[in-house]
């Protein structure tokens, strides 16, 4: 008995922690290679940073122990709650900071957004935002209403002779919200872009541009942070609705069981929600400890004589 404790509570620690662990060493990785020489925030753009990406981690994981325990968020909620967050995390890291410019000097150096945002991240955003709009406009067709009118059924059809199962699915009622805030995050984001050439060079103008081409970068990972964690929400409940089975006894061919047109994948709708959400939660980590210096995430190493 002890030896089946102990296996449940390994599995349980592996299905709730596992993608938050390797999420967290991915961040470390991402900080001592490609962000290895990020610039040296001041203390407010630090704060604000580590903000952006903390809170809205604590926030996604937080849930995760007390949900094994029974869903304390509806699937509205769950699905929304990443992209406000997104929203949230794009206006930390764009709030006006105090720049210190000495009296009669002027910079004539251009300032446009190609100097300071690389391509990838709004191509990385819009790839993810096609997938969750292809995802849920698919969901939402095959969704049909339930007894308050709702569209968050689905069907299927057994046999020949009328009967019919059905579960919940990410239907219209569920994914209408979500784009509708998906929506929200992108005019956020991409405005928070436009944003960051405006304000005129400070003194040390190489200072200055790091810090706007990493700010840039970060206000793509957490806008890409978000649509993952959502992503990751909506694979899972679809996953579960492609685990519907259902039978009937007929006179024809006796016991008929059918299931979804979708149950094939259902395992790899687990794994691709597993996959979003822990890269997700690396690109909100990655913010979190970007204004932490490198060697500081280093393991010291033992001196030797």
């Amino acid at each position: 008995m002890a030896r089946y404790i102990h296996g449940g509570a390994m599995f349980h620690f592996f299905i709730v922690w596992g993608p938050v662990v390797m999420a967290a060493v991915l961040a470390v990785l991402i900080r001592l290679t490609v962000l290895r020489r990020a610039p040296r925030l001041s203390a407010a753009h630090a704060t604000l940073t580590v903000a952006a990406g903390a809170l809205p981690a604590l926030a996604i994981v937080a849930p995760r122990y007390t949900a094994f325990q029974g869903p304390i968020m509806d699937l509205t909620t769950r699905a929304v709650l990443p992209l406000a967050l997104g929203v949230i995390s794009v206006l930390f890291l764009i709030v006006p900071l105090p720049t210190r410019r000495r009296p009669r000097t002027a910079q004539l150096t251009r300032r446009t957004i190609r100097g300071f945002l690389r391509p990838v991240w709004p191509i990385a955003l819009l790839s993810l935002t096609a997938t969750v709009a292809a995802v849920s406009v698919s969901a939402g067709l095959a969704s049909r209403p339930d007894d308050l009118g709702h569209y968050t059924l689905y069907w299927i059809r057994i046999g020949t002779e009328g009967m019919e199962a059905g579960a919940g699915i990410y239907g219209w009622h569920y994914s209408l919200p979500s784009l509708v805030t998906l929506v929200v995050l992108l005019a956020v984001t991409f405005c928070a872009w436009l944003l960051i050439p405006r304000p005129a060079w400070r003194d040390d103008i190489e200072q200055d541009a790091a810090e706007r081409r990493l700010r840039a970068a970060n206000i793509g990972r957490v806008s890409c942070a978000a649509v993952l964690a959502h992503l990751a929400v909506v694979l899972q409940s679809l996953r579960g609705t492609a685990t519907l089975v259902g039978s009937t006894q007929t006179e024809e061919l006796g016991l008929v069981t059918a299931g979804t047109s979708f149950a094939a994948i259902g395992p790899a709708l687990h794994w691709a929600s597993a996959i979003a959400f822990t890269l997700g939660l690396a690109l909100w980590l990655v913010v979190a400890i970007c204004p932490v210096p490198a060697f500081a995430l280093r393991p010291s190493g033992a001196r030797t004589t």
